[in-house]
């Protein structure tokens, strides 16, 4: 009888080398992959860092030189240049303060951003210096002016007077030349409610009642800057352009204008004296009487976007060395300005880790120069 024939069945699997080599061979494949994602990702992050830092400097840009292109627009006495003018909203009960002048430039300490404050008027109309012909008894009075042209219900007046540093706010209450004859040169800014050319009625908003300021004389200056004027200062909060409006939203939070804004810094274009219709020289001193409003030409800026995310530490070094030195602004006229960043990342990342976009422009005070006066 035979023996059942065995079959031999071979059930060898991987030995322990062959799995261990294995795994070296994915670990440095994964490594190899790593580390071409890592170049990429640097490569990505400072692509989209440099075109986030481009896109908001050129918003901030664009905003502010609008607004400057604007400066001035309706101050049309240039003698009354730098008062002080004071008014007060009755709708946000809040009080109205600043300088008469088309553009002012706030200095920051050291290397902290600079202010800027810009004055213009939205009136479609431009009237010629409007003057009072008659002294006023008392704050509360009716304007008699000897130009009525312009003046609509519910624009924002500014009131001066000649050798006076204080200028009134108010707001008209009536449409002169739509009164009845005998009345179309006198201008009304009475408490309480008005109604607009469109028959509304509205609260006049700049009108306390008991009036503010002063009884002016005859041959004092009524400036119209329209119903809605722009005394717009733009700053720097943490890290963005923000903006205030103190007139028609006077002690309101700010706004925000344009993110990842780091240094502002701003300078005036001055004519010589005697006047030669040329800048003469650049300098962030503010002038200090009518004349040397008068003599501001021009108003520089420059501006500095940052990339919203750092860039990576040198794990070598320990630090960052994405900018290893704070840029410099070259004008059309060959002279440069340092931008301090030293003092825009009080936190966080050093200053050094991030990239930076700068911004310049050199707007002229055209309405300023055009004056008619």
């Amino acid at each position: 009888m035979n023996a059942p024939i065995k079959h031999r069945v071979d059930q060898r699997g991987f030995t322990l080398i062959e799995v261990m080599i294995s795994t070296v061979v994915a670990l440095f494949a994964t490594l190899a992959i790593m580390q071409s994602f890592a170049v990429s990702e640097g490569y990505r992050r400072t692509a989209t860092s440099g075109g986030d830092a481009t896109f908001s400097g050129a918003v901030a840009t664009y905003l502010l030189g609008r607004d400057l292109q604007m400066a001035g627009y309706g101050v049309n006495t240039a003698a009354y240049l730098g008062c002080t003018v004071s008014g007060f909203d009755g709708t946000l009960t809040q009080p109205i303060s600043f300088t008469l002048a088309p553009a002012q430039i706030t200095a920051g300490a050291g290397s902290n951003p600079d202010s800027i404050t810009v004055v213009s008027s939205n009136s479609g109309w431009l009237p010629a210096p409007i003057t009072l012909t008659t002294s006023m008894a008392s704050a509360t009075d009716n304007y008699l002016i000897n130009n009525p042209f312009g003046v609509t219900a519910g624009d924002v007046l500014v009131l001066a007077q000649s050798g006076n540093n204080a200028c009134t706010l108010v707001q008209a209450t009536n449409t002169p030349t739509t009164g009845v004859p005998g009345s179309q040169n006198t201008v009304k800014h009475t408490s309480g409610t008005y109604q607009t050319q469109g028959g509304a009625t509205v609260a006049a908003r700049y009108n306390p009642s008991g009036g503010i300021g002063q009884a002016y004389p005859a041959g004092s200056v009524l400036m119209d800057l329209g119903a809605q004027p722009a005394v717009n200062t733009y700053f720097i909060q943490n890290n963005a352009l923000m903006v205030t409006q103190g007139v028609t939203s006077p002690g309101q939070p700010a706004q925000p204008v344009a993110a990842n804004i780091v240094q502002l810094k701003a300078f005036y274009g001055k004519d010589a004296s005697p006047a030669t219709g040329a800048i003469a020289s650049w300098d962030a001193t503010a002038p200090t009487a009518a004349a040397g409003w008068a003599a501001v030409l021009a108003i520089r800026v420059a501006m500095v976007a940052r990339s919203a995310q750092p860039e990576r530490v040198d794990p070598t070094t320990g630090n960052c060395s994405a900018t290893t030195a704070s840029p410099k602004v070259t004008w059309d006229d060959g002279t440069q300005t340092q931008l301090d960043l030293s003092a825009t990342a009080p936190s966080g990342p050093a200053w050094q880790c991030y990239r930076y976009k700068v911004f310049h422009m050199t707007a002229s005070l055209r309405n300023s120069i055009w004056t008619p006066s």
